[in-house]
C-alpha cells in the first residue's frame, strides 16, 4: 500500500469505529506529535481514540487536501462528532454525556508510514484545536 492508502485506511477504520482495524495500522514504534498528547506511543494512542469513539460514536476526522509526500501524507483535519459517552481519557477528569457537537477548527496535520503502517502523527497546534479544544467545547 502507497502511504496515502494507508492514511485513507486508518481514516475510513476511524469513520465506522473499526477498532480493530485502526490498531492494525498503527507501527508498534508510533508516536503522536500535538493534539495536547504529545509524546504518546501506540497503546497510549489507540486508548485516546477508544476514548474518543466511546465517547462520540460519529467521532470523524474528516481530512481534506491530503497529499502524498514521500513516506509522509499531508492533511487538514476537520475534527466532528456528537458526545452520546463519557468521555474517559486516560490521565484526564471523566466529562459527562452533554449530547452536544464539537466541530474543531481546521488542523494541519501530517503522519508518516513506515511499513504500511503509522509510525508518526504530528497536529499542527492552533487556538481551540486539539484535545483541550474538545473538552472547551464540551464544559
Amino acid at each position: 500500500m502507497t502511504p496515502v492508502e494507508v492514511f485513507r485506511s486508518y481514516s475510513a477504520a476511524l469513520d465506522r469505529g473499526d477498532r480493530q482495524a485502526l490498531a492494525a495500522v498503527v507501527h508498534a514504534d508510533f508516536q503522536l506529535e500535538g493534539a495536547g498528547l504529545d509524546g504518546i506511543g501506540k497503546a497510549g494512542f489507540i486508548a485516546a481514540m477508544n476514548a474518543q469513539m466511546d465517547a462520540f460514536p460519529d467521532y470523524s476526522e474528516n481530512p481534506s487536501d491530503v497529499e502524498e509526500h514521500g513516506d509522509r501524507v499531508s492533511f487538514i483535519a476537520h475534527v466532528t462528532g456528537t458526545q452520546h459517552g463519557a468521555l474517559l481519557l486516560p490521565g484526564m477528569n471523566p466529562v459527562s454525556p452533554t449530547g452536544k457537537s464539537i466541530h474543531l477548527p481546521p488542523e494541519p496535520a501530517w503522519v508518516q508510514v513506515r511499513d504500511e503502517k503509522l509510525v508518526r502523527y504530528h497536529v499542527t497546534a492552533v487556538p481551540g484545536g486539539g484535545i483541550q479544544g474538545i473538552l472547551s467545547q464540551l464544559v
